[in-house]
């Protein structure tokens, strides 16, 4: 009985350090254990008793696959016809000296928040863009109305989303209240949706203008 909580220990152990490094393979500890069990008949053990199950070694589903990321945003009714482009953001400072974050906006094409769900996954999809400078993609958003198709290419395949929502909020001086209700927009959401943000209103940058999109369906891309 003592030899079976010993192998079982030093089973345990191997599995313990595997995420410290070993100079065993996961296949070669199997091995080891399979080999020191063969000549042990184990039938009068209760099964509570016997040693671990070998670890194997981890199996990893497409090793090399990654994301696909969104490529180009058609809006049919504005004739906005644009490329798309992952995001990050930086850090600056505010006139007290404080650091903040603040998201970086695209050129010449509308920007995909890298913290954003990804076409085909639940969740919200934001993309970005200026409104009057650097290629303006999304100086006519305010002309969208409830029910305009929006059309996001993404490996291949075309999401298409419909129009539900257009919103103007308040940007420069307001309280830290009703920026962080702002912010709220571009947060995760349990929901699939695609939000469109820009500056607003064409000559100047007080405000932001939200457009809110539900999924309609998805088509191949041609």
């Amino acid at each position: 009985m003592r030899k079976f909580w010993i192998i079982a220990f030093w089973i345990l152990s191997i599995g313990l350090l595997s995420g410290c490094g070993s100079s065993a393979s996961a296949a070669e500890v199997a091995s080891t254990v399979d080999h020191q069990l063969h000549f042990t008949d184990m039938s009068h053990i209760a099964a509570s008793e016997r040693p671990a199950v070998p670890f194997k070694a981890p199996v990893f589903h497409q090793p090399n696959a990654r994301p696909v990321l969104p490529s180009r945003l058609v809006i049919p009714a504005i004739k906005a016809d644009m490329p798309v482009v992952e995001l990050g953001w930086s850090k600056k400072k505010d006139a007290s000296g404080a650091i903040f974050s603040e998201w970086d906006v695209a050129e010449y094409a509308a920007g995909w928040h890298k913290n954003s769900a990804l076409p085909g996954q639940t969740g919200n999809i934001v993309l970005s863009g200026h409104n009057n400078i650097k290629g303006a993609v999304f100086r006519e958003l305010d002309q969208l109305k409830r029910g305009d198709e929006i059309q996001l290419y993404a490996g291949g395949r075309i999401y298409l989303y419909r129009v539900d929502e257009v919103l103007i909020v308040p940007e420069k001086y307001v309280s830290e209240q009703q920026r962080r209700e702002n912010a709220r927009y571009i947060q995760p959401t349990p929901d699939d949706r695609l939000t469109l943000v820009s500056c607003w209103p064409r000559n100047d940058n007080t405000h932001r203008i939200i457009v809110i999109a539900r999924p309609a369906h998805l088509v191949s891309a041609q």
